[in-house]
């Protein structure tokens, strides 16, 4: 795995003009033989982990609500987790939103297989920390029908005091895992040294959060 912080702000500015950089990301460009650590990234703190599916007016209603977004990709609900829902309009489809609250080993072994190809579009992360309940999380911007007004305001999110970081999918060049983690600008990176050298935003894919 490669990491880089993205110092020159390339990713971000195309989303927000240079008086409001108080964000700022940093790269983990995975090889496939690689594991999913962020624990390393982010001790002693919590992850809540979003994934969302649009609802299917072809079956049943009661049966479209059970499945939702985790049962209609065979992810388990373990008992130690929590799980959270919230349902919302995109457009006028309604789109299911499940999130699961656990550490960040759990969250690394539970979702390693979401590539960005596919189910992976539709997942994003929030780590924080451990006194922080979904409740404090402002889903306000889930109303927001703008794409790119929807991630400016998903970022805004850090400016809660708890929430430490975004964490989004995606994949480079090679067509191997790429995870870009957005925190606030003052939060310490100190295992990342190394600075992204050039605008690799064309070259990759990064999914946009919650644009379902």
């Amino acid at each position: 795995m490669k990491k880089y912080i993205d110092t020159n702000a390339y990713y971000l500015s195309n989303f927000f003009e240079h008086n409001e950089f108080r964000y700022k990301s940093f790269w983990l460009f995975y090889n496939h033989e690689d594991k999913i650590q962020m624990e390393n990234f982010f001790p002693d703190q919590k992850v809540y982990s979003f994934l969302w599916e649009y609802a299917d007016e072809d079956i049943l209603v009661k049966i479209d609500e059970w499945k939702r977004a985790f049962r209609r990709n065979d992810i388990e609900i373990l008992q130690e987790a929590k799980l959270h829902t919230r349902n919302y309009l995109s457009g006028d489809r309604k789109v299911y939103l499940d999130c699961l609250e656990t550490n960040p080993i759990t969250a690394d072994k539970k979702f390693k297989n979401l590539t960005a190809y596919d189910t992976g579009q539709r997942f994003v992360q929030i780590v924080a920390d451990e006194n922080i309940s979904f409740a404090d999380i402002d889903l306000s911007f889930l109303e927001l029908t703008d794409i790119v007004d929807k991630f400016r305001a998903v970022v805004r999110i850090l400016d809660t005091g708890g929430i430490r970081a975004l964490i989004l999918n995606g994949y480079h060049h090679r067509g191997e895992l790429l995870k870009v983690c957005i925190v606030k600008s003052d939060e310490a990176c100190s295992k990342i040294t190394e600075t992204l050298p050039l605008n690799i935003f064309e070259n990759t894919y990064v999914a946009m959060p919650f644009s379902g």
